[in-house]
């Protein structure tokens, strides 16, 4: 990795600018050019390095529900299980794990009414044996910043 591209990655990891043209001002910040940043961040996307670009929400301050759900899944169909919660629009995250409960994932909610509905079509996939919450008693840290 180029240290102009390490540059770039604690820029946007740290502080992407919220203002009407953030590559430009990224860009600044690195001493490169506007057209060099967005061709290095467009490399550096294409060879998988960087995910997305978004923001981290505390989805609790902004009146969401969150929940941590573990299952208990047929190990012959975890993968068309994991497939099947993908596709489910509130599904944050979605990891398979060695362990009775073999697959994790999380869920965001507007209300319990919601997240009932979620938990059942989890319950009623095929190969799934059973679905358990686990909500969150406290936030200890919300997002991951590393020094690239």
């Amino acid at each position: 990795m180029t240290e102009k591209e390490r540059v770039l990655l604690n820029i946007i990891q740290n502080e992407f600018p919220l203002v009407e043209e953030p590559f430009k001002a990224i860009a600044e910040k690195a001493s490169i050019t506007e057209r060099t940043c967005i061709s290095i961040l467009r490399s550096l996307s294409a060879n998988g390095i960087i995910r997305t670009i978004r923001a981290v929400i505390n989805w609790n301050k902004a009146g969401i529900g969150t929940v941590l759900i573990g299952i208990i899944a047929e190990p012959e169909s975890l993968d068309a299980i994991a497939s099947e919660i993908n596709r489910i629009d509130e599904v944050t995250h979605n990891y398979a794990r060695e362990g009775i409960r073999n697959l994790w994932c999380t869920l965001i909610y507007e209300s319990d009414k919601q997240k009932n509905t979620l938990l059942k079509n989890i319950q009623e996939l095929q190969g799934v044996r059973d679905v358990k919450e686990f909500p969150a008693e406290k936030t200890y840290k919300i997002g991951l910043v590393l020094d690239v």
